[in-house]
């Protein structure tokens, strides 16, 4: 018996052994020995089946799995063709940038010096701007029951008076909608009337926060260098839940992970601290995306970052009661988007697909620099031209909304012949070379988002095996 090479990845886990169809998007068992063929298949046509795996094959081959890959489609983001109209009636969401200027200087920002292009300047948005911006969501926003309004900076309270004008006039143009405002801030700046304007408007706050004071202090510092910014953060902190404790599901932390700090205390702080056990928090790792130099990392950090990761593998599964860190229990939501709900089954005659990564502009994200430049979102470096989608002035500029959206389209013979075409998660942003978008840049990321691809599909089975219920559990905890 033989088959012509399938489209597959198989791998092999503990004494286990998988095969991942990537046709079928099926995820199935298999034998050592049918492992042991098919991972050597080579580069010949067909491949032959030996008569002890002939009963196997054949079970599979009902399935559609070993199903003749179909190459010829055109690499094309599923929702670019109704692009013009989902931002024309169906926007849903905008971020103002209202000042480029911070009263802290934390050592990793991307607006610190150690990235390329991006630093702190004292650039600051118009109320006439940020008018026109939230008229351009008010246009095009029609078919959208609830919008969404965020402050972003820099420090966002260094522009206290003109959020208040923006919360002020959106309330009256947004009239009848389900209106919502949020906040990326470093609480620095909280007074008591900046929190009760907060509570009185219904704001959902994160705040940058790191942790304990060695940790904070260690690269959240004031502008002056010399002063750490734990004190006064968890001065305000305390104020404001103690004197709003209903107000606690609506403030959520966010920490940023310094790869050469203490994880286990970080993550301890956020667990049994009194002040911050009840709230939200989640850990981001340092951005290494246009970073000058490499990142330095330390083994313990990695040690503690992964046990806690079990331990959250552990509650998911329902074998411990409590989660064992809010730090990294996001990643569960996420395999959950990745790899459990996945689309599943053989897909014929397909014209259209594109590897996943890039969200919906407008929809999930959407940014307005001081200057009222759009970008696809506030982690996009607002200094590089071909990353920017329109201006208050002129609209979007559709043909590079099109193209940062069907970034594949830059790698796509690699991409068709990927393995984890489905579970990439590589937007534009990888691509970005300087002033351009760059083919040999966003494959330079291919080999980290195949491991990671991997993992992913392994920590999968790891979890459904042992009864995990994945996000399931995540959302009814919120829900009490």
């Amino acid at each position: 018996m033989k088959i012509k090479k399938p489209f597959i990845f198989v791998y092999k886990l503990y004494t286990k052994f998988y095969l991942y169809d990537v046709n079928t998007k099926i995820l199935v068992g298999i034998s050592k020995n049918l492992y042991e063929l098919l991972k050597d298949m080579g580069e010949e046509e067909y491949v032959i089946i030996p008569d002890d795996l002939e009963n196997e094959v054949n079970r599979l081959l009902k399935y559609d799995i070993f199903s003749e890959p179909n190459f010829d489609y055109e690499i094309e983001y599923p929702q670019c063709e109704y692009i013009a109209d989902i931002l024309k009636n169906c926007m849903r969401t905008i971020t103002l940038q209202v000042t480029q200027n911070c009263n802290l200087r934390c050592k990793y920002c991307v607006y610190s010096g150690s990235y390329e292009n991006r630093i702190h300047t004292n650039k600051r948005m118009s109320f006439e701007t940020a008018q026109r911006a939230i008229d351009f969501l008010h246009e095009h926003s029609g078919l959208s029951a609830a919008v969404s309004i965020g402050f972003y900076g820099g420090e966002p309270l260094l522009e206290i008076d003109l959020i208040k004008k923006c919360v002020d006039y959106a309330k009256k143009i947004f009239d009848g909608k389900d209106l919502s405002f949020t906040m990326t801030t470093n609480a620095t700046l909280l007074t008591e009337t900046i929190m009760d304007f907060l509570v009185e408007n219904n704001f959902y706050v994160t705040i940058s926060f790191d942790g304990p004071q060695k940790i904070q202090d260690k690269n959240r510092v004031m502008a002056d260098g010399k002063r750490g910014s734990f004190n006064i953060v968890m001065k305000n902190v305390e104020h404001f839940l103690g004197k709003y404790p209903t107000f606690s599901e609506h403030i959520n932390f966010n920490a940023v992970l310094d790869p050469t700090n203490d994880f286990e205390c970080s993550n301890d702080f956020f667990m049994n601290y009194d002040t911050v056990q009840k709230n939200k928090a989640r850990g981001v790792l340092i951005s290494t995306d246009g970073l000058k130099k490499e990142l330095e990392r330390d083994e313990s950090f990695t040690i503690a970052y992964e046990y806690e990761m079990f331990k959250n593998f552990l509650w998911s599964c329902g074998k411990i009661k409590d989660v064992g860190s809010k730090l990294t229990v996001s990643y569960i939501e996420q395999l959950e988007q990745l790899v459990v709900d996945r689309a599943i089954g053989l897909e014929k005659n397909k014209q259209y697909a594109h590897p996943g990564g890039p969200c919906l502009i407008g929809v999930h994200k959407f940014f307005v620099s001081v200057e009222g430049n759009f970008y696809p979102c506030e982690r996009v470096d607002e200094s590089i031209e071909c990353t920017r989608i329109g201006n208050l002035d002129d609209g979007f500029d559709f043909e590079r909304i099109k193209m940062l959206l069907n970034i594949g389209k830059l790698t796509e013979n690699e991409c068709k012949r990927c393995w984890a075409f489905q579970f990439c998660t590589q937007c534009f942003r990888s691509a970005v070379d300087g002033e351009c978008l760059s083919k040999s840049k966003r494959l330079s990321k291919c080999k980290s988002t195949r491991y990671n691809a991997e993992q992913s599909l392994k920590n999968y089975i790891i979890l459904k095996e042992c009864g995990s219920t994945f996000g399931r559990r995540l959302r009814e905890e919120k829900d009490t």
